[in-house]
């Protein structure tokens, strides 16, 4: 499987079947490609579900957080419910 579809394969399993390991996978690869916005939506996509963060990944998003002006965190924080409850792939 091609780079592409594997990583649309972990985004149709992190929001349509709401797969925690695939949901761990895409932050994980958002932190080392130092993705700092998508980190921070799948952190806290992650975290609505009840899913456990390592503690490094945690850490580099909260650096993300407390850096971004307000009105960007709302923005992020309101996209991460419109993913989960909208159950779209494209905003992943």
């Amino acid at each position: 499987m091609g780079n592409r579809q594997h990583i649309r394969g972990l985004k149709r399993a992190a929001m349509q079947l709401q797969d925690s390991g695939a949901l761990i996978a895409l932050l994980q690869r958002s932190v080392r490609f130092g993705h700092k916005r998508l980190a921070l939506l799948r952190c806290i996509q992650a975290e609505r579900l009840g899913v456990a963060i390592a503690p490094d990944m945690l850490d580099y998003c909260r650096k993300v957080a407390d850096q971004l002006p307000r009105a960007t965190l709302e923005a992020i924080v309101a996209k991460a419910g419109r993913n989960r409850t909208e159950n779209r792939t494209a905003c992943f």
